[in-house]
């Protein structure tokens, strides 16, 4: 599948969820994000969901990361530029939602891209080999491709992967690992 199929094929699927399948999803996915090994890291970049886009919540996964005594990072996404900033928050932290239905931190401290150990990355779908499909602007890879050599990248899903993404480019950046609702995948 293309990026252009996939992308269309899981903002559908997301939408047939029922209520009660959706909870089944999110309980899943943090059943397994659980089982991953936090223990390698301690500045660890997590995205907040986008409500309307359904997509998984990640405050339980905010929660626990501040309960195993991470630094949790969220960016701002600023849309003329098309790059995103990083800022360190605390349970504490006032959030605004953006005109695109994006959590986004009011206030914080700047974290560099360099410094951060662990990114959670939204996507749409993925594929086998780590690939990743977003909503198309190009936020995340452009992020990704400034972190250190050895920031470990996780994306979060309801769904298992794709076989092939079929029209992948060489600025996309590959996942290392995928959590979804029935598993942990290593790429």
């Amino acid at each position: 599948m293309t990026k252009a199929e996939i992308r269309q094929h899981y903002l559908n699927k997301r939408k047939q969820l029922s209520p009660l399948e959706m909870e089944n999803k999110q309980r899943g996915l943090l059943k397994h994000c659980a089982l991953f090994d936090l223990s390698p890291f301690s500045i660890v970049h997590l995205f907040l969901s986008i409500q309307k886009q359904r997509e998984p919540n990640t405050q339980p996964l905010m929660e626990h990361l501040f309960f195993e005594g991470k630094t949790v990072v969220a960016s701002r996404s600023d849309f003329n530029t098309k790059q995103m900033t990083h800022w360190a928050v605390s349970p504490d932290s006032l959030w605004q939602t953006n005109r695109y239905g994006i959590p986004e931190p009011t206030k914080g401290t700047p974290v560099p891209p360099s410094a951060i150990d662990l990114v959670f990355v939204p996507l749409l779908g993925y594929d086998v080999k780590g690939q990743r499909v977003g909503y198309g602007q190009g936020f995340y890879d452009r992020f990704l491709s400034v972190c250190d050599p050895h920031t470990v990248f996780v994306g979060l899903s309801y769904f298992p992967p794709e076989p092939e993404i079929t029209d992948c480019e060489p600025t996309d950046i590959r996942l290392h690992h995928c959590i979804h609702s029935e598993g942990i995948v290593r790429f």
